[in-house]
């Protein structure tokens, strides 16, 4: 069976297509990294399966929700692991939790009055996102993985989620968020830590600035 054709769709920012992109580039799979300006958004935004970015176009069928595409191309990739089914609860439990996380700082990205923004930042770095962060942290401690990642040695979406988040806190993109917010969970960091060390992220990010 010839592979799929494939076009992954978003703005030209990591955000919530990134996974894909790394999940494809780290296993060779060729895909049309496709990133649109907001207007060109706009105009193509009536079109589209749920009005929102991203989208992953399959042999000419636009298909949508982030995670969605992140764990068609897990399968594909065996990034998502079909034969473990405990494992895979683990890896859906982490992207869920980032859903909920960028659910709590949406009102901060679409905010655009600079005083109430800052209180929202205010309250997401004292309660909301320590709070996310810290059951991540329990959740991740509690797999009790033999490896350096979430289910052992096996790398997953949700090895590459925790790396994506903790780069997008740590980038300065969030302006009134510290960038040390993911700084005091050592679980979450090691894994980040296992990720970015792949030689095949490090050759994303030096073309993928």
């Amino acid at each position: 069976m010839s592979p799929p054709t494939l076009k992954l769709t978003y703005f030209d920012t990591p955000g919530r297509a990134e996974v894909t992109r790394l999940a494809l580039f780290l296993h060779d799979i060729p895909f049309e990294d496709e990133r649109l300006s907001d207007e060109a958004f706009l105009v193509r935004k009536p079109s589209l399966p749920f009005k929102q970015l991203p989208t992953l176009t399959i042999n000419g069928e636009v298909f949508a929700q982030s995670h969605g595409m992140a764990r068609y191309i897990g399968v594909l990739t065996g990034l998502y692991p079909t034969s473990n089914p405990l494992g895979a609860y683990r890896v859906d439990e982490i992207l869920a939790a980032s859903d909920d996380i960028t659910a709590k700082l949406y009102p901060y990205y679409f905010e655009f009055d600079a005083e109430k923004k800052l209180a929202i930042a205010k309250e997401l770095t004292a309660d909301s996102l320590p709070t996310l962060f810290a059951c991540v942290e329990a959740r991740l401690v509690a797999a009790t993985a033999k490896g350096p990642f979430l289910v052992g040695e096996m790398l997953s979406l949700a090895d590459i989620e925790l790396f994506v988040v903790r780069m997008i806190v740590q980038s300065g993109e969030l302006v009134d968020i510290p960038t040390t917010l993911c700084d005091r969970y050592p679980r979450w960091n090691a894994i980040a830590d296992a990720v970015a060390a792949l030689p095949k992220i490090q050759a994303w990010y030096q073309t993928h600035p």
